[in-house]
C-alpha cells in the first residue's frame, strides 16, 4: 500500500513490529500492540499495510534484506558462497521468526501469501545465478536439481535449529559445506 507515510516513521514501525514478533511470536503480535508501541493509529497501519500479515512480513524482511540479485562473482561456487553468507548473517535472528511464522501460517492464510510474494524475487535471483552458470558452461542446460535449490537452501538454514535445538544456528561454515557437499554436486550432475 502507498501513501505519504514518512520513511523514518515507516522504519520505526517496521523495527517495532520485528521486535514484537521476535519477542511474542506472530500470533501474539497484534496490530493494536504495534500501534501502541509506535504511537500510531491502527487505521494508519491498516491503510499502509492492509493487514497484519503484510506488516509482519515486510518488517521481518526489512531487517537486513537479502540482496541475491546483486550477486555475480563470476562463478557458480562463488555466487552460492555469497548467497549462503547472506543467509548465515541473518540466520540467528530470522530462523526463530520464520519458524514461528510457519506455524502461524497454518492459522492465517494471508501469511503464506504475503511471505511468498516477498520471497519470490529472491527465488528469481537464485534462478538467475543458475542461468548465468549455464551460460558460462559451468552447468548443463536446465539442471534438474535447480528446481530444488530454493527449498534445499531454506532447509539447510532452518534444519540445525529444528533438529539440534534453538541454540543451533546455521553459520556460514556449515552452509558453505552444504554448498560444496550437496548443492554443487547436485547441480552439476548430468541427467
Amino acid at each position: 500500500m502507498t501513501s505519504r507515510f514518512p520513511d523514518e516513521r515507516r522504519r520505526e514501525v517496521l523495527a517495532a513490529t520485528r521486535d514484537l514478533v521476535a519477542e511474542r511470536g506472530y500470533s501474539s503480535t497484534t496490530v493494536e500492540a504495534v500501534a501502541a508501541a509506535t504511537r500510531t493509529s491502527k487505521a494508519t497501519l491498516y491503510r499502509q499495510w492492509g493487514d497484519k500479515a503484510a506488516l509482519v512480513v515486510e518488517a521481518v524482511s526489512a531487517g537486513s534484506p537479502l540482496a541475491i540479485d546483486r550477486i555475480d562473482t563470476g562463478s557458480l561456487a562463488g555466487d552460492l558462497a555469497a548467497v549462503v553468507d547472506q543467509l548465515a548473517a541473518r540466520a540467528a535472528v530470522d530462523v526463530p521468526i520464520v519458524l514461528g511464522l510457519a506455524g502461524a501460517g497454518q492459522r492465517d492464510p494471508a501469511l503464506p501469501a504475503a511471505l511468498s510474494s516477498r520471497l519470490l524475487p529472491q527465488v528469481e535471483a537464485l534462478r538467475a545465478v543458475v542461468a548465468r552458470a549455464v551460460a558460462r558452461g559451468e552447468l548443463p542446460a536446465d539442471p534438474p536439481a535447480a528446481r530444488h535449490l530454493p527449498y534445499l537452501l531454506a532447509g539447510a538454514v532452518v534444519a540445525p535449529t529444528l533438529l539440534d535445538g534453538p541454540a543451533a544456528v546455521a553459520d556460514a561454515g556449515y552452509l558453505r559445506s552444504v554448498c560444496d557437499d550437496v548443492l554443487l554436486p547436485a547441480l552439476r550432475a548430468h541427467p
